[in-house]
Parts: C-alpha cells; sequence; structure tokens
C-alpha cells in the first residue's frame, strides 16, 4: 500500500478505536499525523510511511508484526517524551491495511470458488492467522494515550462496545436430507473412491446399506440431518441463542440447496426458531454473491416467509468478491454480514476478533454494513486440515483464548449435517464441549442482529 492514508481511511481506523474508548476533545485535538518536528506540546504523534508494504521490512515488537514501520525509529510502539506521546512506526496504516482487507482487493486471487485463497494471505504469509493483530495494535494504542493522559492530567476512559466476551453460534443449512437421492448417490461414489470420505470402506459399505434402507422406506427413518431441535436445546441450555442461515434452491441447478423458503416445513421451523429467541438469516446463494439479482431475489424470497426481519447473511461456501459483494448485501437491505473467514483455516481472516465496517474502495469511504469476522467452520478442520479431534480441540481452545483476551467475538459456524457419530465418531460431544468452553469462558451468546444492534453507527 503505497503512499499516505486519506482522510477517510484514517477516519475508518479512528471509528473502530472509537469501539474501545471513548476519547475526549482534548485528547483528540492532540492527535498529530506526520514525521516533521512537534509543533506544539502536549502532542500525540503518529509517524507515517509512505512506503509500499515489503514482508522483508516488517518490524516485529512484542511477537506482533508491523507493517509499516518507519526507518531509524526504536522496536517499541511508542515512547513518551516531555509530555508528548509518539508513535513510532504507522499503526494506523498498519491497521487500515489488515482490518480493509487492502490485501485481497490489490492481489485479486480467487480459488475455483471465487474465494480469495488462504495461501496468497498476509496472515499465512507472516504466518499471524491464529492472532487478531490489529486488536494487539489498538491495545498498544490505548496503553499509550492513557500513560499519555494520565501524565497531562486529561480525561481517559475505555468504553468498549462488548463487556465481555460473545459467542456467536451459527449454522448453514445447505442440506437438510440425509438419506435423500443425491446424498445416497454421493456416498455410492465415496465408496467407490470416487469422492473424498473419512470413512473406511467397511464403515463407507455399512453406511451406504443403511442410507440405501431408509431411502427406499421414507417413514422409517430419522432424518441425521434434521437437528434443529437438538441444536436449539444445546444451545438454549447454556444459555445461547444460534443463527440459522437458509439456503434456497436457485432454478433447476443443485450447486446451491435442494429445497425452498415457503415448503410448510420450513415455514414452522422459521416460526419456532423466532419463537424461542434464535435468528433466521440468508445463507446467499452462490450466483448472488456477483450479481444483484439474484441476491435481491433470494432475499426477498425469504423475507416472505420468515415471521422476524431479515438483516444477516452469510454468503455459501464463503465465496464473498471485495470488489462487489458487500455492495450487493447493502443495496439488498442487509445490516451484516458473516461471510469472512478463509475456509483451509480457523482463524483471524482480517486480522480482528470485533465487528467492524467494511471499506468501499471504489467511494473511498466505510459501508454502512457491518462484518462479524467468522473465527472457526468445522468443516475447515475436519475435510481441509484433517485434524482430528484431539486436534481440533487444542486449536479451538487457543482461539477461544485469544478472543476471551479482547472481549470479542468467537464466531463458529457448525452445519447442521456435520453431527453423523458414523463418519466421525465423538463429533457431538465436541460440539457441546466447545459450547460448555466457551460458558467457561463466560461468552455471551448472542444472535448476529443482537450483535450487529450493540455497535454504534448504526444508520
Amino acid at each position: 500500500m503505497k503512499g499516505w492514508l486519506t482522510e477517510s481511511q484514517k477516519q475508518f481506523v479512528l471509528e473502530h478505536l472509537a469501539h474501545h474508548v471513548s476519547l475526549s476533545k482534548e485528547i483528540l485535538d492532540s492527535f498529530s499525523f506526520g514525521n516533521g518536528t512537534l509543533k506544539k506540546n502536549t502532542c500525540i504523534q503518529f509517524l507515517t510511511s509512505e512506503d509500499p508494504l515489503d514482508l522483508a521490512r516488517v518490524v516485529w515488537i512484542e511477537e506482533i508484526p508491523v507493517l509499516y514501520p518507519v526507518p531509524d525509529q526504536p522496536s517499541s510502539f511508542y515512547t513518551i517524551r516531555d509530555g508528548n506521546l509518539i508513535f513510532h512506526h504507522d499503526l494506523f496504516k498498519s491497521i487500515f491495511h489488515l482490518l480493509s482487507g487492502y490485501e485481497e482487493i490489490k492481489n485479486g486471487s480467487s480459488d475455483q470458488y471465487g474465494r480469495f485463497p488462504y495461501n496468497e494471505s498476509i496472515q499465512f504469509k507472516l504466518g499471524i492467522i491464529g492472532k487478531p493483530v490489529v486488536n494487539y495494535y489498538f491495545e498498544s494504542l490505548l496503553k499509550g494515550i492513557h500513560e499519555f493522559a494520565k501524565v497531562n492530567s486529561f480525561h481517559f476512559q475505555r468504553n468498549p462496545v462488548f463487556k465481555s466476551p460473545v459467542l456467536m453460534i451459527s449454522h448453514d443449512i445447505d442440506k437438510i436430507n440425509g438419506y435423500g437421492f443425491f446424498e445416497t448417490g454421493f456416498k455410492v461414489k465415496q465408496l467407490l473412491g470416487l469422492a473424498s470420505t473419512t470413512m473406511s470402506k467397511k464403515d463407507h459399505f455399512k453406511d451406504l446399506i443403511i442410507s440405501l434402507f431408509h431411502f427406499l422406506n421414507p417413514l422409517s427413518r430419522k432424518d441425521p440431518y434434521w437437528t434443529f431441535e437438538s441444536l436449539m436445546n444445546w444451545e438454549e441450555k447454556r444459555g445461547f441463542r444460534g443463527t440459522y442461515y437458509f439456503l434456497e434452491k436457485e432454478g433447476d441447478r443443485n450447486d446451491n440447496s435442494r429445497y425452498r423458503f415457503h415448503d410448510k416445513k420450513f415455514k414452522r421451523l422459521f416460526q419456532d426458531l423466532t419463537a424461542r429467541g434464535h435468528e433466521v438469516g440468508i445463507h446467499g446463494t452462490l450466483q448472488s454473491a456477483t450479481s444483484q439479482e439474484y441476491m435481491d431475489r433470494t432475499v426477498s424470497n425469504l423475507r416472505k416467509e420468515s415471521p422476524a426481519p431479515v438483516v444477516g447473511i452469510r454468503q455459501h461456501f464463503l465465496k464473498f468478491d471485495p470488489r462487489v459483494t458487500a455492495r450487493h448485501q447493502e443495496k439488498a437491505g442487509l445490516k451484516y454480514d458473516a461471510s469472512l473467514g478463509f475456509a483451509e483455516h480457523d482463524g483471524f481472516r482480517h486480522s480482528y476478533c470485533w465487528p467492524f465496517r467494511l471499506f468501499d474502495f471504489q467511494n473511498d469511504c466505510s459501508m454502512d454494513l457491518w462484518e462479524i469476522p467468522l473465527t472457526l467452520m468445522e468443516s475447515t478442520h475436519f475435510y481441509y486440515r484433517k485434524l482430528d479431534l484431539e486436534s481440533s480441540r487444542s486449536a479451538i481452545e487457543k482461539l477461544v483464548a485469544e478472543v476471551v483476551k479482547f472481549n470479542g467475538v468467537f464466531s463458529m459456524l457448525w452445519h447442521n449435517n456435520s453431527f453423523d457419530e458414523r463418519e466421525i465418531a465423538g463429533i457431538t460431544d465436541l460440539y457441546t464441549g466447545i459450547l460448555d468452553l466457551c460458558k467457561e469462558n463466560q461468552m455471551e451468546g448472542l444472535t448476529g442482529q443482537a450483535i450487529q444492534e450493540q455497535m454504534p453507527f448504526v444508520n
């Protein structure tokens, strides 16, 4: 990112800093950006960098990378000198680079599903996917400003939006019929080695026989994918509420779902979820990520059937084009997105564990749309990273610890059809154990809508 930040880009950073602290006018009036000689006493000077990103020049301070260091400055975040506070490196530009997703816009790479690849990301290249680096930057800014305020007898008060860590548990409803024609056919492909599986040949043969029996005898079955009552009970038992993103069939294609929102069983489910305090959201079709027409249609179709307002979305397959998808969502009247995580690796895609406003690079301004970044998707662990249950639990504990450190949001996606003990023995205990872990860490279990409504600057 070559050049200085624009005023809009600096304001974007300040907006998000304000979610953590109430800065008095006297402190804000002390801010000075640039590398010249201080022109007044009691000044907070933010040194700036005009240079583009060079990973070879990244400076590490307290195990945190500063993307835009200033030459010939100490390897520390700040110094208090003669009543002045000096931030030695360009933290604002580093924050903006990560939080806005600038790297994805500049790089432009995409995989077969139209997603920005994890191995192209700065999080991969610097090995920081497991740390919400922007939160560490903000913490350094706040510590420095607090010391400056004490030295100069200025009022300083931390006033974070979230007073405790938050769990956002969500479910993407891609598949609802575990014994349907396509699902049974897919198991045949797995048995023949034409599709990936975690089961042995022997277990897969048994599973296929069971599936064929239930496929041919529809009245015999309790569907392993229709898990909504269990999901709600597990969440409610711990005082949590979940967010359920529903994906409709698009035309004659089978790359989305194979159900319609107006089906009677879904209308009953929407009523039940809403009555029990859970959220009904839209799981945007693959086409909606890049088409306003498809976005408007799928959102409208769900709104016709949902008894509560539909304000949140997660894109199917996490397909998100940073140049257009957010604008399509915003124009459709949605308030927040929950798509921004990497399919290939859990962690912090924008290096932040709080909700943030998406940035419109075309118009150089913040958008009204909020992003609740995705921390973990269960299929990331078992189908991309190939983890066993113990390794999955360990990885989740580390992510939870990072989120708790900053009273952030741990956003976890667990598909409704991912509780098949024949495929992954112990998967249900792992899931409920994660809920218990979040409860033990005093997380408040909120829906995406409830989180978005707590954030300031909502239009």
